[in-house]
């Protein structure tokens, strides 16, 4: 049993203590057994037996059974109750100050559920980088797939082929698509420069500062991507100050991307038909730009290492950089022509107003058609008009039509732009008219080619002697008579209506 004496240290056969010594008292303490428990109990009291306590007095004091007391104490009826001896007391209650040995239900298990939401919260978070992770992987992987089909589609080995051979100053850069997507912040609203015919073009910055313009496609032809690969290789050969350089392009889109160098003031249309006449260029500086586009034009027909036509010579295509110098651009129905080829049979392309007759007659494209074509920037450029809005003419002809009426009637005055009207000698007028004249003439073989017409501009500039200012305005080169010169100018402004009268059809 439970003694006091085995629970302290001093002698166990001692019968006085010492007065302030402290005593163990031993206690017995349990809590229900399953049986108990099954039986109602819920909690054990343990009570020091005292003098006159009997099972059935406690039992009845604590509102318990006398066999649930005998059972908890392993005691039978004949067992002796000794005064001071702690027994257990089974009770259906809990006393409310007492040590309550069920476990109590209500009582939320706040560490498991930490320790488990931990577990499941830890599980969830590798399986969702797990899945990101694997998600991100076969996204690249097959954006990957993606664009290196679309590289191949796009003739992508076939340019890193041709390009092998002149080495890395030699070519133009091939760009990925992130590249560009970074350079134009995604190709935003604020970048956007304007649009064309072949494509749409946007600002954007390199990640070595340079400044760009970004040239999306519009339309391809997959049947033509050999040819466009050409064409690619041979602009980017193309070094020329009056020439936009072609500087890149990215083949991992739907639709080949072109990067060119930035030219920040705009187009040599936006200058000269602004309506605030103060702010447009003068007579020298359309002079300059008329030079610059003849040696650029010129330099692509007869100096780049393989003659290109450009197709589409206008205003709109004339760039102006920071010091208002020329450069042409917007080469998408430009073309290079094999050396032992006079002339490119195609489909009609151009703009009307600068679109050669003849050239729209046969479908044969010559150098003489850019030729052509440069002559309505000259007419353009003295009249200030344009050749598809021009309303000053009487009987309704077109102004190529009516600049060529003028000239044969020695009227040009009617029609010039004040700017030049002010500022330019009229001999000057005259001269350039007269080489206009030469560039319009229907028959492409009388046209002078543009080698020679950029030298009688830059040698009339630098000169500045006009040993034709004493020319008749109606004598053509060629000495045709009156009669010759009204057909051709009946042909010039039939053929114009009958272009217009095709396109509006379209």
């Amino acid at each position: 049993g439970l003694t006091i004496a085995g629970q302290n240290y001093y002698d166990a056969d001692a019968v006085h203590l010492v007065e302030g010594a402290q005593v163990l008292v031993p206690l017995r303490c349990a809590c229900p057994s399953t049986s108990e428990t099954t039986n109602g109990v819920k909690s054990m009291l343990s009570y020091l037996v005292t003098w006159d306590d009997s099972v059935e007095s406690i039992a009845e004091i604590f509102g318990a059974t006398k066999q649930s007391v005998l059972e908890a104490n392993m005691m039978t009826t004949d067992s002796v109750l000794y005064p001071f001896t702690p027994i257990l007391i089974p009770l259906d209650y809990v006393l409310r100050n007492g040590l309550n040995c069920m476990p109590d239900r209500k009582k939320f298990p706040f560490k498991q559920v930490i320790v488990i939401g931990a577990s499941i919260g830890m599980g969830f978070l590798c399986l969702s980088l797990f899945s990101y992770w694997l998600y991100r992987y076969v996204r690249k992987r097959r954006d990957r797939m993606v664009k290196e089909k679309l590289f191949n589609q796009n003739g992508g080995l076939l340019l890193q082929q041709k390009f092998a051979p002149f080495g890395r100053d030699g070519r133009a850069a091939i760009f990925s698509e992130e590249d560009l997507q970074r350079a134009t912040d995604n190709y935003s609203q604020s970048r956007f420069l304007g649009e064309g015919g072949f494509g749409t073009v946007y600002k954007g910055m390199l990640p070595d500062g340079t400044i760009v313009a970004v040239k999306k496609s519009k339309i391809i032809d997959r049947g033509q991507t050999e040819h466009f690969i050409n064409e690619v290789v041979v602009l980017s050969q193309v070094n020329h100050r009056n020439i936009v350089k072609l500087i890149g392009c990215c083949l991992e889109t739907k639709l080949p991307l072109l990067v060119y160098e930035f030219v920040p003031n705009g187009t040599l249309s936006q200058r000269i038909h602004q309506q605030d006449k103060h702010c447009s260029l003068s007579w020298e500086d359309r002079y300059r730009i008329a030079c610059e586009v003849a040696r650029a034009v010129a330099y692509m027909h007869s100096a780049a290492s393989i003659p290109i036509y450009h197709r589409d010579i206008k205003p709109s295509n004339i760039l102006l950089d920071d010091k208002y110098t020329a450069k042409v651009s917007d080469f998408g129905t430009s073309r290079p022509v094999p050396l032992e080829k006079t002339h490119l049979t195609t489909a009609v392309q151009g703009t009307f107003g600068y679109l050669d007759p003849e050239y729209f007659q046969s479908s044969q494209f010559t150098d003489k058609s850019d030729v052509y074509s440069f002559g309505v920037v000259l007419v353009e450029l003295l009249t200030g008009h344009k050749p598809t809005s021009f309303s000053g003419d009487e009987e309704g002809r077109h102004l190529v039509a009516s600049f060529v009426m003028l000239m044969k009637e020695s009227r040009l005055s009617k029609i010039l732009d004040p700017v030049v009207a002010n500022e330019a000698k009229a001999e000057e007028v005259l001269v350039v008219a007269m080489l206009a004249m030469r560039c319009l003439k229907m028959n492409g073989r009388k046209r002078p080619p543009m080698r020679e017409v950029a030298m009688e501009l830059e040698g009339l500039r630098k000169s500045q002697s006009f040993s034709q200012t004493g020319q008749n305005p109606c004598a053509f080169e060629d000495g045709l008579p009156d009669e010759a010169s009204e057909e051709s100018i009946d042909s010039t402004s039939m053929s114009l209506e009958t272009f217009h009268m095709h396109t509006s059809t379209l």
